[in-house]
């Protein structure tokens, strides 16, 4: 060991003497933002910002606020680290702060003595600011540390603000166009509103609307010339809209962006207090035009889909820069309803897509309805037109080929019992035993359930099996109608006079007081109408009920609806197989109204009568009682009423002179030159209403023919309508045809049959041809009336039901004769064995079908 330590002592010995040694070392002036080693460091606080740096902030007096954590940053813009902060004003009597930042409009108290804690109480400032009359002023706070201090911050201190309203746009805007929002604030002194602030263009104007009255000085108003702008005197207000939908807000420059049509609620607040400001509106659609290859009739064949080109433009006729002239301004985005007259054939999707189904013909039109376009608050409805509904031009869509079909018969009130038939094989299926005596059926238009109603429950049997599906006792009572989608159906317990607006599912979506008598849903499914007929007696009343998804439910009354034949005839018309009603209706094709059938016939339409943004006042499905409309009543009388596919008929008709009384009541829609129809006040450039301005019911233009059908009938109960649109093609004939079944006692009856004019839908087309069908087969002499029909929807056969002989009748549309009859053998339900079984003597055979359903199969 001690050789080792030798051996080291000589080795550092022996190292030269010039060796230095060498390595890191500290350069001072790289630790200072000027790099010259003095003056501020690089961690040293540089700059320190407090927010909000440019709107401001507003408290109403005596409110506190926590001051926003200001940021340091070095002069590298890193963090910097801020032990504390120390808070100014430059008026300590206006806002207060405490030392951990804490704001108060006012003075915080101090040494209050009693255990009462400093800075806990802020009281409002003494004297209160008064700024020419106006009690607002604004003082500024900062934050400092390590000797920098922060941007000053200014606080607008005032009187608490009460109610704030909306200044402008006193126009709906375009889609995409902008306007920055403004508004007057109005703030409350012992039970008075007075006005705080508003913008230079009420301050200036020759005949300004104020929001609240000017305040008093000495006894006297200020000059409104003196009232300040919101932002100088309480700062920036902050906006939100109700429907994002409609219009956008950009929270720091308060400017708003027009989206899609309709109007919102804008809520405006500031210093703790909001309130609803008004309301911004997009403009509404003026036009909707809609064309499949360029054209307004096309051919689809099955398995391809073919989509609509739509165009939209809006109400905003001003020339440019702020319009877009005659045409108004294209709206894009817009979420329609695409909707067939024959759904269950021809198809359309949300999108406006066209597919074909099976062989056959439909109308498709494009419909802005509210809620889904166009809305707007129920009490600002008519608001430059927004929360109106505007339907295009129709397309005629044609599928060739020919389909077989699935038919459902049943007799309601008479048979506990349906037959199933299938068209394509002709053999008719096994009777089906329903639960109870059903007193109703109907189908749903996608062709998927058959609903049974009866006073015990309702009854839901697939199509595609016959089978019982469901049976819910919650909803006892008739169903009147099932909306085309299947998303609700009506049923009305008679019991109770309730109306239960049902969702398959098995829930109740809605109920309302009433009885009904006759129902029919709007193609989209948005609305509903449904009647009512004092000539049942009773509880039954003459009046219309209306359901709208939006508006919900409303009533209007209607005229003595059971004719100049009095409560007899009314009663008459359901004695025999309970088929009829005593107040019909239809729906107008594209649904813009319903027509109602009675001693004169008359038209409810979707555009609402009043005056814009007043609900109170406003009759939304106005009819001939109501004051504008007089010219949509017919005086015609009819027992019985329906629409044609063409949108340009409704056909009526009545018992008289021994026989029945055919009315063709032409109709004429008011549309615009792409062909669409909307509540808008007539005229190519008309303003749209503003508040308060009137708004213009639908005038429909009529002409009516008649003629008479000789047969023995004692009641009317169908006018069966063709399913197809008239195109002009080689069916034509078809496509204008109309059945009417009746009741009636003597033997050797015949089917009536109308087809339209060839002129067409023209308004003016004269009367068509009437004629008359004999029935074929052996027992042909012993029919008595042709009671219930329906078309097959390639509208190639119809479908008729007979009394005397109990058979069904297939009808040739092409050669109008009878082709070939099958019998049913429906049994009759036994006297007193169920409330809803109408027989009141014992029928030892079958019943007539009084209930047809039809839907399209496949023929492979």
């Amino acid at each position: 060991m001690r050789r080792f330590l030798t051996l080291g002592f000589l080795l550092i010995l022996a190292l030269p003497a010039g060796i230095t040694f060498s390595g890191c070392y500290r350069n001072p002036a790289g630790n200072y933002c000027n790099g010259l080693g003095y003056g501020l460091k690089n961690t040293d606080v540089y700059a320190i910002t407090l927010q909000p740096e440019t709107t401001g902030i507003s408290m109403a007096f005596g409110q506190t606020r926590q001051i926003t954590a200001p940021t340091a940053v070095t002069c590298k813009n890193a963090p910097a680290s801020v032990p504390g902060y120390t808070y100014g004003t430059t008026n300590n009597r206006l806002v207060d702060i405490s030392p951990a930042g804490n704001m108060c409009a006012g003075t915080w108290n101090r040494n209050s003595g009693g255990g009462i804690a400093d800075y806990t109480i802020c009281n409002y400032p003494s004297p209160l600011p008064n700024s020419g009359g106006i009690p607002y002023s604004v003082a500024y706070i900062t934050a400092s540390a390590a000797s920098v201090t922060s941007n000053p911050v200014a606080v607008y201190v005032h009187a608490q603000v009460s109610s704030i309203t909306l200044v402008g746009p006193q126009q709906c805007l375009s889609q995409g166009q902008l306007a920055v929002l403004d508004a007057q604030a109005c703030y409350s002194n012992k039970g008075q509103q007075y006005l705080l602030c508003a913008p230079s263009s009420v301050t200036q104007s020759a005949s300004p609307s104020l929001a609240c009255q000017l305040p008093l000085v000495n006894g006297s108003r200020i000059k409104l010339s003196t009232v300040p702008s919101c932002s100088s005197s309480i700062g920036t207000l902050s906006y939100t809209a109700g429907t994002g939908a409609i219009a956008s807000i950009n929270p720091i420059t308060n400017q708003i962006t027009a989206e899609q049509p309709g109007t919102t609620a804008i809520t405006a607040s500031v210093a703790g207090s909001g309130s609803a400001a008004g309301y911004f509106s997009t403009c509404p659609p003026k036009s909707i035009s809609i064309t499949l290859n360029g054209s307004t009739s096309a051919t689809v064949t099955q398995g391809v889909q073919q989509n609509l080109v739509t165009q939209v433009f809006d109400t905003n006729t001003a020339p440019p820069p702020n319009g877009c002239g005659a045409q108004g301004c294209p709206i894009n985005g817009l979420v329609l309803d695409y909707q067939s007259t024959n759904p269950l054939d021809i198809t359309v999707s949300s999108g406006g897509a066209v597919g074909a189904l099976f062989p056959g013909s439909a109308d498709v039109y494009a419909l802005c309805q509210p809620g889904s376009c166009n809305p707007t608050p129920i009490n600002q409805v008519g608001l430059y037109g927004t929360g109106l509904g505007v339907s295009s031009n129709p397309v005629a869509i044609t599928t060739p080929g020919t389909a077989s079909s699935y038919i459902w018969y049943s007799a309601p009130g008479y048979s506990q019992y349906f037959v199933p038939v299938s068209l394509l094989n002709g053999t008719v299926g096994s009777t089906v035993r329903i639960p109870y005596v059903p007193n109703s059926m109907v189908m749903d238009r996608t062709g998927n359930s058959l609903y049974f109603g009866s006073s015990h429950e309702l009854m839901i049997f697939s199509t595609t099996s016959s089978t019982l599906s469901k049976q819910d006792p919650s909803v006892p009572g008739v169903v009147l109608a099932v909306a085309p989608n299947n998303s609700l159906v009506l049923i009305n317990d008679r019991t109770r006079n309730v109306f239960y607006l049902y969702n398959p599912n098995g829930t109740i979506s809605s109920t309302f007081g009433g009885l009904g008598v006759s129902a029919e849903w709007t193609p989209d499914s948005k609305t509903l109408y449904v009647t009512d007929s004092a000539g049942l007696g009773g509880s039954h009343t003459d009046t219309l009920y209306v359901f709208n998804a939006n508006t919900g439910w409303t009533t209007y009354p209607l005229p003595n609806s059971s004719g100049s034949r009095g409560a007899l005839d009314c009663a008459a018309k359901i004695s025999n197989y309970g088929y009829g009603s005593c107040q019909d209706l239809a729906i107008m094709v594209p649904s813009v109204g319903a027509y109602l059938s009675g001693n004169t016939t008359i038209a409810h339409t979707w555009c609402p009568e009043g005056n814009a943004a007043a609900y109170k006042n406003m009759i939304f499905y106005p009819g001939p009682n109501d004051l504008v409309p007089a010219g949509d009543s017919v005086n015609v009388e009819t027992d019985v009423v329906a629409a044609t596919n063409d949108g340009s008929h409704i056909l009526g008709a009545t018992l008289a002179g021994g026989g029945i009384l055919l009315s063709d009541i032409g109709v004429k829609i008011p549309t615009d030159a792409s062909g669409s129809s909307n509540c808008l006040p007539p005229g190519a450039n008309q303003p749209s209403p503003g508040p308060g301005g009137p708004l213009s019911p639908l005038l429909l233009s009529h002409n009516d023919h008649q003629g008479q059908i000789n047969v023995a009938a004692t009641s009317v109960n169908q006018i069966v309508t063709s399913p197809a649109p008239v195109t002009g093609g080689t069916s034509v004939a078809a496509e204008t045809l109309s059945f009417i079944t009746y009741n009636g006692t003597t033997a050797g009856a015949k089917l009536p049959y109308y087809t339209q004019s060839t002129q067409g839908i023209s308004l003016n087309s004269g009367f068509g041809t009437i004629g008359t069908i004999a029935f074929a087969g052996s027992t042909a002499s012993s029919i008595t009336a042709p009671v219930a029909g329906a078309f097959s929807p390639d509208n190639t056969l119809f479908f008729v039901s007979t009394s005397g002989d109990n058979l069904i009748h297939y009808i040739d549309t092409t050669t109008l004769t009878d082709t070939q009859q099958i019998n049913l053998n429906l049994p009759a339900c036994a006297p007193g064995s169920d409330p809803d079984c109408l027989v009141t003597k014992p029928i030892s055979g079958s019943v007539p079908a009084t209930a047809i359903a039809v839907k399209p199969r496949g023929t492979t």
